[in-house]
């Protein structure tokens, strides 16, 4: 329950937050989301958590590469460096 409740904090404050702080926000939202339908057992909504899986990845690839184009340090890496194997 904490870690919905600082989620649903941290959304109030993503238009305003660093990058890397909003590529954070977008993988936690991720995670819960699978971990959601994990616990409920509800499969039919598991393309939720997988789109907002597959956002979380893109908006990482879109900064990492503008920051390689840019010359400017990438992102800060992912919370899990692992992918969770769907």
């Amino acid at each position: 329950m904490a870690e919905l409740v600082s989620l649903l904090n941290d959304a109030e404050h993503y238009a305003r937050a660093t990058l890397d702080k909003r590529l954070a926000y977008l993988e936690r939202r991720a995670e819960l989301l699978h971990w959601i339908v994990d616990v409920t057992g509800d499969e039919s909504s598991r393309y939720l958590a997988q789109d907002a899986e597959d956002r979380a990845d893109d908006q990482r690839a879109r900064a990492e590469a503008l920051a390689k184009h840019c010359g400017a340090p990438p992102p800060t890496p992912s919370r899990s460096s692992s992918k969770r194997a769907r």
